[in-house]
């Protein structure tokens, strides 16, 4: 292997000597452009389910308004019993040309230029067997991916998400931070980021060589919740709500706006003693959503 030319060479005899002072960092192996696939990572346990991880670049943020211009799907088993990744058996990148010009921000961070998605369309067809035997569906934003894909393919509306973000408690394993870039730093990675393929890519070797996040996040799509919106709440209660936990919806995109939060569903009765503590009749005016991995991340809350 060679160094690249900015390394100062002579400075590896004080690396060697001095080796708690540096960290080397090694590129996520399945992002190398000569990964093949299918790739076994554990042997196989019998009881292996399909998981399939997604990302969108987009031509922005709105999640109604904007388009996909690149998909990038990963595909592989599980085993649910012993709560690991068992093999990766395909990835795929699909551009599409959104009928307008893709905003420069979007371009400085993804690369993607009107004339990689010029005349370019995504195969529903091909999308479709990606997304046979019911696999398990893992963002690392679903909230933003998964109304994205909803809107773009109809056959997906129904499947269940997990959420590498959100459902795991980052901070409790002993992270910071919940970047998936950063997550891999800390795990001693790094990859080129920004484009969907190898962004699943990265999203599918975090969960790999991170057994216990990837437990977590199986059991957070198993479970059974309840998003509560605390409707009516009079504005001075508002710091109450917020520190147990409460967040605010503006109301820019549906009818919900007020307080809201997500809890487990055997936690309804001990919320709503809450919310009647809180202000008159709360438990009363609240609304309440159960949620499963096949409804969560659906859209707006």
């Amino acid at each position: 292997m060679s160094l690249p030319e900015a390394f100062p060479l002579n400075d590896i005899p004080r690396i060697e000597a001095n080796p708690d002072d540096y960290r080397l960092i090694e590129r996520v192996p399945f992002t190398k452009t000569d990964a093949t696939f299918p790739l076994t990572l554990h042997p196989a346990v019998g009881d292996e389910r399909p998981f399939v991880v997604a990302d969108v670049e987009t031509t922005g943020l709105d999640t109604e308004a904007d388009s996909i211009i690149e998909l990038g799907l990963v595909r592989g088993e599980y085993s649910p019993l012993e709560a690991r990744i068992t093999a990766i058996t395909g990835a795929l990148s699909r551009f599409e040309d959104p009928g307008k010009p893709i905003p420069k921000e979007i371009t400085q961070i993804t690369g993607i230029t009107d004339a990689d998605v010029a005349g370019h369309r995504i195969d529903e067809e091909e999308i479709t067997t990606w997304f046979e035997g019911d696999p398990l569906v893992i963002a690392h934003n679903a909230q933003f991916d998964r109304p994205m894909m909803d809107r773009r393919f109809a056959f997906i509306a129904e499947r269940g998400w997990a959420c590498t973000a959100s459902g795991i408690s980052w901070k409790t394993l002993g992270y910071e931070g919940r970047k998936l870039e950063y997550l891999l730093l800390k795990h001693g990675y790094f990859y080129g980021g920004h484009r969907a393929e190898v962004d699943c890519l990265a999203t599918a070797w975090l969960m790999h060589i991170n057994e216990a996040a990837f437990a977590e996040l199986l059991a957070s799509a198993r479970q059974r919740t309840v998003v509560i919106r605390a409707f009516d709440a009079p504005f001075d209660v508002k710091d109450t709500l917020k520190a147990r936990g409460y967040r605010w919806h503006s109301g820019d995109k549906g009818p919900n706006k007020g307080w809201w939060t997500e809890v487990d569903a055997n936690a309804v009765e001990e919320e709503q003693a809450f919310l009647d503590a809180t202000y008159s009749q709360g438990a009363k005016r609240a609304h309440y959503a159960p949620q499963t991995a096949r409804t969560r991340f659906k859209g707006t809350t």
